[in-house]
């Protein structure tokens, strides 16, 4: 065999650094990456998309407000639906208190006037009335709002002089027993609602008992939460006991006889009472010659006369009639009822509420009977008795419901009642400044709200 027509013999590849370095492309290092070019510029590209849309949401332009809003305003806001700037004073931040006082008093805590305690923990406006939640009442506040406190009182308040300082809810245990159960009825009236509410149906001189609740305790329409008007003699008592008002012991007047006036003023009736002998006397001057009561003799003249009859009825009056209902002291003086409403204080005309901490409005209780809540009516015989309920005609529907019925808010207020009324209300958010309405020129959008929030106070004042 030729040498040329051998196989070629077979060498091995040296694999040495240098073989290897030889192979590499190293320009790669300089050429850009496809795949890094690309996501650097989409990023970019995003980042520019982003601040354009961003620019007219910001400026409110081209309708874009709505895009902002988290949800639909309640309705006592509604007005305000397209006026952000009104409660959000600053761009991009929380509503401040002030934004709130400028249209409500934003009265001080805690809300009745009997208690003195100071508040050491303070709560923005805005953590319990939270807006944008769409039509929902803003009083209706979450009970948790109230418990953050009034579980542990003490830790949040100093000089708390109530008993219930560990409050968490509605419920036996959790929550204190009404104060009236120690309260009395002082009031010097004598009032029997078993007399006026037998178990058996009978008639006395004419009226028809049992009576039922409502014809004396009645309901003021006028009011949103049907607070009961004070009981009255006319209203309420007349119509059965108007005799007790009759004075005539003498039996002079005959059918001429009228009871007296159901008054506070004894010279009043006392006038009232000789004005009708007076008329007696001059429709017939023969009376004035008649004996008085027992008396075999007349009396000598006609003032005489008119002084017998007159002192006799007013001592009969006072002395047999009026002490049917009315307490009298050792002078005979009849005892100031005061007004019939709420709880008797002497030397308070208006009375004072029994619930002195708590809200009951008898108008969204009108499908409940009155004696599944004070079930103690018919039994009572004593002016002193309270009526109240107690706790436990509470809880079958408030407490344990898991409804809206087991909020603090529904028994509870948080502010203490001021004087500015709603209409006033309305009329400051309807008619707001002129800074709130057109800028100043040459103001910027934030001098512009800052100027809106101090010329509105300024001008509602």
């Amino acid at each position: 065999m030729s040498k040329e027509d051998k196989p070629l013999e077979y060498q091995r590849r040296i694999r040495d650094t240098k073989g290897v370095a030889q192979r590499l492309d190293l320009g790669y290092l300089n050429r850009p990456a496809l795949l890094a070019l690309m996501r650097r510029r989409l990023v970019w590209a995003l980042v520019a998309a982003a601040l354009l849309v961003s620019v007219p949401l910001v400026l409110g332009l081209g309708g874009s407000r709505k895009t902002l809003e988290n949800g639909a305003l309640s309705e006592a806001h509604a007005q305000l639906e397209k006026r952000c700037e009104v409660c959000h004073t600053q761009a991009f931040g929380g509503v401040p208190d002030q934004a709130c006082t400028g249209c409500h008093e934003g009265a001080a805590h805690p809300a009745k006037a009997i208690d003195r305690a100071h508040v050491t923990t303070q709560v923005r406006c805005a953590e319990c009335h939270m807006e944008h939640r769409g039509k929902v009442r803003l009083q209706a506040v979450a009970s948790a709002n109230c418990t953050s406190c009034h579980a542990n009182l003490d830790a949040h308040a100093t000089g708390v002089a109530i008993k219930g300082k560990e409050i968490t809810a509605f419920r036996p245990g959790a929550h204190p027993e009404f104060s009236t159960l120690a309260m009395q009825d002082a009031r010097p009236i004598k009032l029997n609602h078993a007399a006026h509410m037998p178990a058996e149906p009978r008639t006395i001189r004419g009226m028809k008992l049992p009576m039922q609740c409502a014809d004396c305790h009645k309901m003021d329409p006028g009011t949103p939460d049907g607070r009961m008007l004070p009981v009255t003699f006319e209203a309420g008592c007349k119509s059965c006991h108007a005799r007790e008002l009759e004075f005539d012991v003498d039996h002079v007047l005959g059918n001429r006889s009228i009871p007296a006036p159901h008054a506070k003023d004894a010279k009043a009736i006392r006038e009232f009472v000789w004005n009708a002998f007076e008329g007696a006397v001059k429709a017939d001057p023969s009376l004035a010659r008649r004996p008085v009561g027992n008396d075999l003799a007349a009396q000598p003249n006609a003032v005489a006369w008119m002084n017998r009859v007159v002192d006799d009825s007013i001592g009969y009056l006072f002395g047999r009639k009026c002490v049917y209902c009315h307490q009298t002291a050792g002078n005979g003086e009849v005892g100031k009822v005061n007004r019939i409403s709420g709880r008797y204080r002497e030397g308070v005309p208006e009375g004072e509420p029994w619930l002195a901490r708590g809200e009951f409005a008898h108008r969204s209780h009108r499908a409940v009977k009155c004696e599944d809540c004070h079930t103690a009516a018919r039994a009572s015989r004593k002016t002193e008795d309270v009526l109240i309920p107690a706790m436990k005609s509470c809880t079958p529907c408030h407490g344990e419901s898991g409804t809206s019925l087991d909020e603090c808010s529904k028994c509870h207020l948080y502010h203490r009642r001021g004087t500015v009324g709603q209409d006033e209300i309305l009329r400051r958010v309807a008619n707001p400044p002129a800074a709130c309405v057109r800028p100043p020129a040459g103001f910027s959008t934030r001098r512009r709200i800052s100027t809106c929030r101090t010329d509105r106070r300024s001008t509602w004042a």
